[in-house]
């Protein structure tokens, strides 16, 4: 499986937005549509902060 967790980094703390994340698209400015394995959805500002695929995680910083 390929999925990663979404999180927020506000002030050096990080906060789980959503699991099992199989998709991340650009939905405007700062602003992407998270999809998961299940097929819920959520829009998240932020920008990228860490991409880390081996350890199936991904930061967003907020803006």
């Amino acid at each position: 499986m390929c999925e990663s967790n979404v999180y927020i980094k506000k002030n050096n703390d990080e906060q789980l937005v959503m699991e099992n994340v199989a998709t991340i698209t650009p939905a405007g400015k700062d602003t992407f549509l998270l999809r998961g394995l299940l097929g819920e959805s959520m829009e998240v500002k932020g920008i990228i902060e860490d991409i880390n695929l081996m350890g199936h995680k991904i930061i967003l910083k907020a803006l």
